[in-house]
């Protein structure tokens, strides 16, 4: 098309009479010709002949600085870290699909997480990785992706991966999170004020592992009544998990704690009811989660974030190991201008959230890196946390947050463990960078 209408302009060039030579005519039509060919070039590097840099794009994030704490707590030594390092690999497949004259889908494309550093650890592992299927059978409420992606319960999940650059504080909320290998199913209505994502999926912590065949289901409705508030709900169910002579491991974790086999993973004794107990057996019959969200987004000015929820894990063996573990977030982040406009770069987030089972005669291990200080004898973890903040630019931010750490234990527990409760607090200067 773009050819005919440069022949039919350059004709009627031709045949007008002409103020001008004709050997500026024929530069004329030369000219013409020239960008119609770069015309058809760029047309068809858009349709996937040689423009794959337009195709795929590259991203990633970083977090690094200097982090500390008391004698006791997860930061066993002062210093300089790599907390955080994660490259994000988009690309655009094409589309759309069609099969006998009707539209499968709109547009398909693939994501892939290269995690290479976590909570100062080198990993070098596997995050996201799945193919996407957009606006399946022309529905914009039916997209879906299948490989292995981020569990889509609650809204904590969503400041890993992705966000984990320019989150507002440096620590993590104890709100559920993890990868796992399934299909993710979401969409909504035209307007973005309803819509849903679910989920099916193997349902264990290892990456493509599913020891007993048992699928984990999810189901998060989500609404925006207002431009500022969303809320949402979400329910989980696992069914069973692991096997014997094989740990169960569950996909879901709250910060960094998870539903495991009552027991494993430490040689802390055990305390139930104030006595010792031995561990239980591998597998894990279910478990089920409930929780609600809400957040007020008043861009420029605040943002404020309430959730909770209940988390039941049922043994295989007596209810004796079966466990309840409740969560809680409270969260506000003022942005400087609120105060001043000379502060408009900075900002202040205070932040309360706890996990536990809030029982003296039954506790859980509730964050694997003191596995070897406190075992399954931790009743309850509360964080308060202060963080002051700098958006240096649209990519780069400093931070600076003070954690205070609360730990119950259970009673029973011996005085040379409960010793180790007091002194748990965390401090951290970091730079959140992405590109």
């Amino acid at each position: 098309m773009i050819r005919a209408l440069a022949v039919a302009l350059a004709a009627s060039l031709a045949a007008t009479p002409a103020r001008a030579d004709e050997a500026d005519l024929r530069r004329v039509i030369e000219d013409l010709s020239q960008r119609v060919r770069d015309l058809e070039s760029a047309s068809q590097r858009r349709a996937g002949g040689a423009g794959w840099a337009e195709r795929i794009r590259l991203s990633g994030s970083a977090n690094v600085g200097y982090y500390g704490g008391q004698r006791d707590s997860v930061y066993e030594e002062d210093s300089f870290r790599v907390e955080d390092v994660r490259l994000f690999v988009d690309a655009e497949l094409g589309g759309p699909v069609r099969l006998g004259g009707h539209t499968l889908v709109r547009n398909a494309g693939a994501s892939l997480e290269w995690n290479l550093v976590r909570v100062g650890d080198l990993d070098n592992d596997v995050g996201e990785a799945y193919v996407e299927l957009q606006g399946i059978a022309e529905q914009g409420w039916l997209n879906a992706q299948i490989g292995r992606f981020q569990i889509p319960v609650g809204e904590a999940y969503l400041r890993y991966s992705r966000g984990f650059a320019s989150k507002p504080f440096i620590s993590n909320s104890v709100g559920p999170w993890w990868w796992d290998e399934g299909v993710r199913l979401y969409g909504g209505t035209h307007d973005g004020r309803l819509g849903y994502v679910a989920s099916v999926s193997d349902g264990e912590t290892p990456f493509n592992t599913d020891r007993d065949g048992d699928k984990q289901v999810t189901l998060k409705i989500f609404a925006r009544p207002t431009d500022e508030l969303y809320l949402s709900v979400s329910g989980l169910r696992s069914g069973r998990i692991g096997r014997p002579g094989s740990n169960a491991s569950g996909a879901l974790w709250f910060g960094e704690a998870w539903a495991r086999a009552f027991g494993s993973g430490s040689s802390v004794a055990s305390y139930v009811g104030g006595a010792p107990v031995a561990d239980a057996s591998a597998e894990i019959d279910d478990s089920w989660l409930v929780a609600a969200d809400v957040v007020l987004d008043l861009p420029g000015v605040l943002r404020a974030w309430l959730a909770g929820g209940r988390y039941h894990i049922r043994s295989d063996d007596a209810s004796l190991y079966d466990r309840t573990l409740y969560y809680w977030i409270a969260e506000l982040v003022v942005e400087g201008r609120t105060l001043s406009r000379e502060l408009t770069p900075l900002y202040l987030g205070l932040r309360a959230n706890g996990i536990g089972t809030y029982d003296r005669d039954e506790g859980y291990l509730l964050d694997v890196r003191q596995s070897g200080a406190f075992g399954w004898n931790t009743e309850s973890l509360q964080v308060y946390s202060l963080v002051v903040g700098w958006k240096m630019t649209r990519r780069l931010r400093l931070r600076a947050e003070y954690s205070v750490h609360d730990v119950d234990l259970v009673r029973g527990v011996p005085d040379d463990i409960r010793d180790l409760a007091e002194r748990n607090d965390v401090f951290a200067i970091e730079f959140g960078a992405d590109f």
